[in-house]
């Protein structure tokens, strides 16, 4: 081999370094390049490995967190299946959407019949039939966007299941940026003075009791406080919510005094304190010392998981006692006017007693 062709081999081999460089970067691993699109291979939120050529085409989604990142990253005319549970109050965003059955065991046939091979599901509150759907030879692709704290490393795959275009790109950096100024706006004030404080946050609509390993509740601890499971059920592992003995909470108030009561559910803030109220059964909770306080708050379900759950960081720290003004309201404004989005931005929390 002569120098001239050494130096041009030893070229090829930077150029092929750097393109594998750019992919690992980009949260994959390398992409081969064949006729019907490059192959992406990487790994879902629950550990399954995935091989699919991308951009996705045809998609079908479930639940109700997905379905506003599919909007967010301007795929709406890709989204093909959506449920009829929670799916169908997103179908206005959707133009080529059908529906497909409950969030839970959507039918696959019927998702075959449209041509949609792939099924985009949350982790928690995902599918009871992804066997039966992969027999299909469906793709069941697991995605958290959730948990604020994995929406950053999930929205890193969507935007390489659809192509890492320059305009998808561009749209996730736009929600990371609104995303990342809800923190940095919280981090200016000090919540020392609560940093003790328990607190319990309840989803009315369901009657569940969330633990400390939720991320929802994580959220809150980032902020202040601590959450009173730590105390009931310290060793709780991977269990995020569940439903408990309304004696549990009277009798931790009655030991410890519990400050801070947080309520979420898709129902009005009136009507998720009285959902509370009646699952104590013949407990009169509003003697405990939250609503002595006055210390009870009702959040929109939109700020606390998904999308917007960056927003519910100023929410917790308006109950904390942070002068917050007018924030919260202009942050959902800022999603709603950048993607499209329709999301209220009133009543994000109510002080309910």
């Amino acid at each position: 081999m002569n120098k001239k062709t050494t130096i041009i081999v030893v070229a090829i081999v930077l150029v092929a370094a750097v393109a594998i460089a750019m992919v690992i970067s980009r949260g994959g691993s390398v992409s081969e390049e064949t006729e019907d699109g490059d192959k992406y291979t990487f790994t879902d939120s629950k550990g399954y490995e995935h091989t699919v050529t991308t951009p996705l085409t045809n998609v079908s989604i479930v639940h109700k967190y997905i379905p506003i990142f599919m909007k967010i990253l301007g795929e709406e005319d890709q989204v093909a299946g959506i449920d009829s549970t929670y799916g169908a109050k997103f179908k206005d965003y959707f133009p080529n959407s059908f529906y497909i059955g409950n969030y839970s065991e959507p039918d696959g046939a019927t998702m075959l019949a449209h041509g949609s091979k792939v099924i985009l599901t949350p982790v928690t509150m995902g599918l009871s039939n992804s066997d039966a759907l992969q027999q299909m030879g469906i793709e069941v692709i697991y995605i958290d966007l959730t948990d604020p704290y994995v929406i950053g490393d999930s929205l890193e795959i969507m935007v390489n299941l659809f192509g890492a275009t320059s305009e998808v790109e561009k749209r996730a950096g736009q929600y990371m940026d609104l995303f990342n100024e809800c923190y940095d706006f919280v981090d200016k004030f000090d919540f020392s003075s609560t940093a003790d404080a328990d607190f319990c946050l309840y989803m009315s609509s369901s009657g569940f009791y969330q633990t400390h390993e939720s991320s929802a509740v994580k959220v809150i601890e980032s902020i202040s406080g601590r959450s009173y499971t730590h105390i009931t059920d310290p060793n709780v592992k991977d269990t995020v919510y569940f439903n408990q003995s309304p004696t549990v909470i009277m009798d931790f108030d009655g030991k410890y005094g519990l400050d801070y009561l947080f309520l979420y559910s898709m129902d009005t803030p009136q009507l998720n304190l009285q959902k509370f109220l009646d699952s104590g059964n013949d407990l009169d909770f509003t003697k405990m010392s939250c609503f002595g306080n006055k210390k009870v708050f009702a959040l929109s379900t939109d700020c606390v998981n998904g999308a917007l759950s960056c927003v519910s960081l100023i929410l917790y720290a308006q109950a904390f006692g942070a002068d917050v003004g007018d924030k919260a309201v202009q942050m959902v404004q800022s999603f709603n006017d950048t993607f499209g989005l329709h999301f209220s931005t009133t009543d994000l929390i109510v002080q309910v007693a």
